[in-house]
């Protein structure tokens, strides 16, 4: 029998790292859509066929969906300048690449989407994860479809919250503050549980036709979180609320400078993500996965 071919965007990336090694070690080729110029940095692997091309060009999404079963779609902005980029690269970047793989006749199509879609009007990037999720409802077509809502994604060799948990290992956790604070609830999933699912249920047709989800954690508080740390470090890690007084002026700040410099993480719209009161998933959902191995992985090596 011959082997079978998984397309792959956003490959590079924290999350697609993780999924590549999952795929490689079940014996699948791959082909992956790679920035040019960034195919160096990307895992080599003779299983692997990096193509270079961009997703906005109709050629490079041709080339990548030819001859393929499965097309997994991770690649997406977590921060832009404007709800215009956010759309473009989240929703319309969906819908023409889903359009892509129908023609090519794929049979497959799994897009990463987010959490924050659940909640699409608290900002411009959880509204445009929702849109690319009905872009891929749209122009499916007679493939299968499986839309992944992932939590909080946590592992060692994220850079975009290697600070956050650099934190936590000199004992402190940084919360977002304000009325209630120790009750709003997280989702979490370490990026090698999200990798086994976007990798084995969401290929085995289990999840055809639906909107999924997958959690490490599937619902913990501020200062559970902190105590689950602590046991993993074996010391204690205390929570730091963050004023509003605080936070409120420097999303102001960030927002501004978001659109004109495209400088600054904590916009407005992030801040609206963060105060959300409930970001848990079911708790069928959980992987068997330890939480405090997992952190304690997560801190020390990071």
């Amino acid at each position: 029998m011959s082997q079978k071919i998984v397309a792959l965007t956003g490959g590079t990336g924290f999350v697609g790292r993780a999924v590549i090694r999952e795929l490689l070690s079940q014996g699948y080729l791959i082909k992956a859509l790679v920035r040019p110029g960034s195919s160096g940095n990307a895992i080599q692997h003779d299983n692997i066929n990096w193509i270079e091309g961009t997703l906005d060009n109709p050629i490079s999404e041709i080339s990548l969906c030819a001859g393929v079963d499965t097309v997994i779609h991770m690649a997406g902005l977590v921060t832009a300048r404007t709800k215009a980029e956010y759309y473009k690269i989240n929703a319309d970047a969906v819908g023409t690449l889903v359009q892509a793989a129908a023609r090519a006749k794929v049979k497959r199509f799994v897009y990463l989407s987010s959490l924050a879609a659940q909640q699409a009007e608290l900002s411009d990037y959880a509204g445009s994860k929702r849109a690319g999720e009905g872009q891929l409802a749209r122009k499916l077509g007679s493939m299968k479809g499986v839309a992944v809502r992932a939590p909080a994604v946590f592992g060692a060799e994220d850079k975009a919250t290697a600070p956050f948990y650099a934190l936590i290992k000199k004992g402190w956790l940084p919360a977002p503050g304000g009325r209630n604070w120790r009750k709003r609830k997280i989702g979490l999933v370490h990026v090698d549980d999200l990798a086994r699912f976007l990798t084995r249920a969401c290929l085995d047709g289990s999840c055809d036709g639906r909107t999924v989800t997958t959690a490490t954690r599937a619902r913990i508080t501020w200062p559970e979180f902190a105590n689950e740390c602590a046991l993993a470090l074996g010391r204690p890690v205390r929570v730091f609320p963050l004023p509003l007084s605080v936070l409120y002026p420097i999303a102001v700040i960030n927002s501004a400078t978001k659109r004109a410099f495209g400088k600054g993480h904590l916009t407005l719209g992030k801040l609206k993500e963060f105060l959300y009161e409930d970001w848990s998933v079911p708790v069928e959902n959980e992987a068997q996965t330890v939480l405090q191995s997992a952190l304690k992985q997560t801190i020390l090596d990071d």
